[in-house]
């Protein structure tokens, strides 16, 4: 588990600064993608995820890999 004390964009529901980071889960491969209406199959962006170590908020954040 890896919780981030660094200053970031703080949660939106409460403020906190403290964070685990991560990624969704899909049971087939893993990974949850992003991908645009206009992008076709194969396209787009593995995403991370933080949860908020407070309230726990989860946000997902495109790789910009």
């Amino acid at each position: 588990m890896t919780i981030n004390k660094q200053p970031q964009n703080p949660c939106h529901i409460c403020n906190s600064e403290e964070f685990i980071w991560g990624r969704g889960v899909y049971e087939a491969n893993g990974w949850i993608y992003f991908r645009a209406d206009k992008d076709s199959w194969g396209d787009g962006k593995k995403l991370r995820a933080r949860k908020c170590s407070q309230c726990g908020n989860v946000q997902f954040f495109a790789d910009f890999d």
